[in-house]
């Protein structure tokens, strides 16, 4: 399954610890520094709107790193949301009996922008013709995929191989959005005019024009095909990495490794043992 919701190797109740924790600070200094990324984001994709929107309207929304910077907001609310929410019950001991939904919404939505936003953010400084960008170009290309790998980092968000589905999912919507933009003639905005068609009927990026359908369908499946896995297997080895630094969450991980059958015979070996300890230590009383 390549669509996974789980918080493992926390268990369902124990997502709190995943998301209000963190090994290098105290809750509630994570959840302030959550607070933080979350006024990142949110203040420079209203900078951006405000500084691209008057000239490009509607077509502002056309391009993958808008789509990302989006997403990105939107998860980032709902992370400080459940860290606020995780933080409370961790301080007092309390756990949930399921796997909040808000959590499974977070866990798909995180699952997406995390890999995804080192593409786009790659793909935007290997071919936009405007470089260098102005600051509020160059922090929503790149100044997002620092923060929210620091995030990641210095937190315990649990990304795992069986999540990497989302990444295929991410890529197929907007390449299917790349069709109908091309099949209702929505084209670009003046700023973005290009030689071979009416404005109408430019294609958002050079390489993915349908009007040339082979070559594209065969570079965007080729992509989303190679990304995929090569995505999901780099962020499982760096949450690895990561977890090798934190004590707990090592731990947790490697119990995992124990089969159920090898646990209970740990248990009970464990219980004949002090048993025994204690037999040998109290004296028996025969009734002499």
């Amino acid at each position: 399954m390549f669509f996974a919701v789980d918080v493992a190797p926390w268990e369902p109740g124990d997502w709190p610890k995943a998301y209000a924790t963190s090994p290098y600070m105290s809750t509630n200094s994570w959840v302030f520094f959550r607070f933080l990324v979350l006024l990142f984001f949110v203040g420079h994709f209203v900078a951006h709107l405000v500084t691209y929107w008057p000239g490009e309207q509607f077509t502002y929304f056309i391009y993958l790193s808008r789509w990302t910077i989006a997403c990105e907001v939107v998860q980032e609310c709902i992370y400080f949301l459940l860290a606020f929410w995780g933080s409370v019950l961790v301080e007092n001991g309390l756990k949930t009996p399921t796997l909040p939904v808000l959590v499974k919404i977070h866990m798909a939505l995180k699952c997406m922008v995390l890999p995804t936003c080192l593409l786009s953010s790659g793909l935007y400084w290997a071919f936009s013709p405007f470089l260098p960008p102005p600051y509020i170009s160059a922090a929503v290309h790149g100044g997002d995929v620092i923060v929210i790998h620091l995030s990641f980092f210095l937190g315990r968000f649990p990304y795992a191989f069986n999540k990497c589905g989302y990444i295929l999912l991410w890529a197929g919507s907007y390449s299917i959005f790349t069709v109908l933009h091309f099949l209702l003639k929505i084209g670009t905005d003046d700023s973005a005019p290009c030689a071979e068609y009416p404005l109408n009927e430019c294609p958002v990026y050079a390489d993915i024009d349908w009007h040339h359908p082979k070559h594209t369908a065969l570079l965007a499946f080729g992509g989303a095909l190679v990304a995929t896995p090569l995505l999901g297997g780099l962020y499982t080895g760096l949450t690895m990495l990561r977890d090798r630094c934190d004590n707990s969450a090592k731990v947790m991980r490697e119990a995992t490794l124990v089969p159920r059958e090898e646990s209970v015979k740990l248990q009970s070996d464990t219980f004949r043992s002090d048993q025994l300890k204690w037999e040998t230590k109290t004296p028996l009383n025969c009734g002499v």
